[in-house]
């Protein structure tokens, strides 16, 4: 069987474009027997944007597939054999659509704000048209999107405790694609809740509609690519690194190398390669960078497989990779999808649409997050307009451009208050200072010598 899936996953690549020839009307006996087409049902859903999160709660109903006149769409699936599967009724415009990358996309964050800013990077249209929010005053400085998710809280729970780079390396995989319908069944569940909603929104009835959203979520899914991903964001510690005779653009280029074996199999030497292999040697113990460097998130959507360190598993498990890429034509997830607000699938002249449309909009900026830069950095200086957070340090002598030291016992500090001196010892540490009169105080700028 997995020969078989292999074969199809092989001949993916070299299939013509699919047409619309793909789908037909299938009568009654034909529909009854078919199987839905993989991941047909996935969308629709519910999706919190603050947790950029699936509710697990349908809001279009997506398991009826019979229409008035007892018919359904079939669809030929050219990953599993030419099969004819059915699609629900509010599915339209499915199609097979192979789109692998054996090439590892990687990435560096140099604060927890700007890698959850790229946690959106999977929404396909604008998630905040038709609430408002731009419109809001103050609405710019705050994160929205995952404000609340489980990436914000790792990379934040990290950041409290010292200063942190973060790597994201991914690879991707897609096999199908469809958009619902215009005119999508509402699920009835939905329909059921919507009804029991106050007729007016204010302070006084905005929990019930909190609930409503808490469990449908604030948009729902409208438009899906579905297949298999697995994205891994490694948290470097910024001072462990320096120390190691590391930056961070060095680790993540290094993480990737080994990711490729993962994926492509074996490497040929390149000048990374060797790179990194000397690295290795010279400073990680002969340690590989992925068990050097092993405080990380991975996700695994798609597919099959029991190896949760999936995109390097070279060493340990060299066929992981190969089995769970096979496993993705049928049972794949969603890639990327596009979003719309719950309160577009009221009619526009109902009162309850903008009652539930200033719901969601107040529910998403209670759960923003403050973007304050304001503070001065500790050590160099603000130099990337883009990155506001971020100090950076050039022509200092013992620290690296990220303001940490390059080797151990050499460090920097500032005596504000001194006697008329130049050199003295604190223990058995030696400091040379450089001061200058200030006033009654001499300022001195000393490096310790251990």
């Amino acid at each position: 069987m997995l020969q078989a899936v292999l074969f199809w996953v092989v001949l993916a690549a070299v299939l013509p474009p699919p047409t619309c020839q793909s789908c037909f009307q299938g009568k009654a006996a034909q529909c009854q027997k078919a199987d839905f087409a993989p991941g047909s049902d996935l969308a629709g859903e519910g999706f919190d944007i603050t947790k950029m999160q699936r509710k697990g709660a349908f809001v279009i109903d997506m398991s009826t597939w019979m229409t008035k006149n007892k018919t359904c769409t079939l669809c030929k699936n050219p990953y599993m054999e030419g099969k004819k599967q059915k699609l629900p009724r509010s599915v339209v415009d499915w199609r097979p659509s192979q789109k692998c990358s054996m090439k590892v996309s990687s990435s560096v964050y140099q604060t927890s704000e700007s890698l959850l800013s790229s946690s959106t990077s999977s929404i396909d249209n604008n998630w905040k048209a038709g609430l408002g929010i731009d419109a809001v005053k103050g609405a710019g400085s705050l994160m929205l999107a995952g404000s609340n998710s489980k990436l914000a809280k790792y990379s934040m729970e990290k950041t409290k405790k010292d200063k942190f780079s973060f790597t994201s390396h991914s690879v991707s995989c897609g096999y199908y694609r469809y958009r619902v319908s215009g005119h999508p069944l509402v699920h009835p569940e939905l329909k059921f809740e919507l009804r029991k909603l106050p007729k007016r929104y204010d302070n006084k009835t905005k929990q019930s509609f909190y609930k409503l959203i808490d469990k449908f979520g604030t948009h729902y899914i409208t438009k899906v690519t579905l297949g298999g991903a697995v994205h891994a964001v490694t948290s470097i510690q910024q001072c462990q690194a320096a120390l190691q005779g590391l930056n961070v653009d060095e680790v993540k280029t290094c993480l990737s190398v080994e990711a490729s074996v993962s994926v492509v199999g074996k490497v040929s030497s390149t000048s990374a390669y060797e790179h990194c292999r000397r690295f290795e040697e010279k400073s990680l113990q002969k340690k590989s960078f992925s068990s050097s460097f092993t405080d990380r998130l991975t996700d695994v959507i798609g597919g099959h497989t029991e190896n949760a360190e999936l995109l390097f598993s070279a060493d340990k498990d060299p066929a992981a990779y190969k089995e769970w890429l096979s496993s993705l034509p049928k049972h794949p997830e969603i890639l990327s999808y596009s979003l719309d607000s719950l309160h577009e699938l009221l009619p526009k002249k109902k009162p309850m649409r903008e009652h539930l449309r200033n719901a969601i909009k107040d529910y998403i900026l209670q759960r923003g997050l403050l973007k304050n830069c304001s503070k001065p950095c500790k050590a160099g200086i603000k130099t990337a307009p883009k990155e506001p957070c971020i100090c950076s340090c050039h022509n200092n002598k013992g620290v690296n451009c990220d303001c940490y030291p390059t080797r151990r016992g050499l460090a920097q500090i500032i005596v504000t208050a001194a006697l008329h001196i130049s050199f003295f010892k604190v223990g058995i540490l030696e400091m040379q200072c450089l001061c200058a009169n200030n006033h009654a105080l001499i300022h001195c700028k000393c490096i310790i010598f251990a």
